[in-house]
């Protein structure tokens, strides 16, 4: 299999790629394989310590390249200085091969690393990521309470009889699976899509929950992040933390199967709710 890499920038509603083919050529990459890694640790009257905990450091992804020589080259070095604004965070999506990741950048650096104008032109980027994890590219999610179709073509009704063209499956769980290396956060959209409800509240089978005490009336849509740096709890874009039940935690989706399950205090047959989450990677 040919090996092949790419990457596409996304910045100010603006995106570069960098591949063999396009003006911009990679010639190098360092920091997507993995990140650096701390173990707290304490003294212990044993043999050796004891291990604390474990923690992994923002990662910082090297990418050094050229600019393709033809009449666009002043036009395309204008372009890279301006794109690789210190001021602006960005997006990097990697694909290697068949699998892209993405992660999210700060600009620690950018140079030209040519030391003869009549050179090739070269430059060598520095980013900073934040959270050193790597992202699925697809949001995965689902629809716990689905429609369940009752009808098919060709469609035939008998007269005088009624046809059932659907009915809510009115299970309140549902497995996800992450097949990522690390526990992720998701973010779940409940909507009041058919009447009243009351203290709406998402599960895990480890017996973690969120509940948030309050009344959604037909049409109104809670939203709950429990995404790292982003975690939320609104009603309606407006800001309803405070009316998280005190038992609650942002619980992530551990690695393998999970189970969530909806409920709530009164009316839970009419929540619509659907789960959107990303994989996360230690590499690629």
């Amino acid at each position: 299999m040919d090996y092949s890499m790419s990457l596409k920038f996304s910045s100010n509603n603006k995106t570069l790629t960098m591949k063999r083919s396009e003006e911009f050529k990679i010639l190098t990459i360092e920091g997507i394989e993995g990140s650096e890694y701390t173990i707290y640790k304490a003294d212990s009257n044993q043999d050796g310590m004891v291990v604390t905990g474990r923690k992994i450091e923002p990662r910082e992804i090297i990418i050094t390249g050229d600019i393709k020589k033809n009449d666009n080259e002043d036009i395309n070095r204008k372009k890279l200085i301006s794109f690789f604004n210190p001021k602006r965070t960005g997006r990097l999506v990697i694909t290697r091969n068949d699998v892209s990741r993405m992660i999210d950048y700060e600009v620690s650096s950018f140079n030209f690393t040519n030391t003869k104008m009549w050179d090739w032109t070269t430059f060598e980027i520095i980013l900073e990521c934040p959270d050193p994890l790597l992202s699925s590219t697809d949001n995965y999610g689902k629809n716990i309470a689905l429609i369940t179709p009752q009808f098919a073509f060709p469609l035939v009704i008998l007269e005088g009889k009624g046809k059932i063209m659907g009915y809510k499956t009115y299970k309140n769980d549902v497995d996800l699976e992450n097949d990522g290396d690390v526990p992720t956060g998701f973010k779940v959209v409940i909507t009041a899509e058919s009447g009243t409800v009351t203290n709406p509240k998402i599960s895990l089978g480890s017996g973690e929950y969120i509940e948030v005490i309050t009344t959604m009336e037909e049409g109104d849509a809670l939203t709950i992040n429990t995404n790292d740096r982003n975690k939320s709890i609104t009603l309606n874009d407006e800001n309803v933390i405070n009316k998280i039940n005190r038992g609650s935690t942002f619980f992530n989706l551990e690695v393998g199967t999970n189970t969530i399950t909806y409920d709530a205090e009164d009316g839970y047959t009419n929540m619509k709710v659907n789960i959107y989450y990303y994989k996360k990677y230690i590499g690629m």
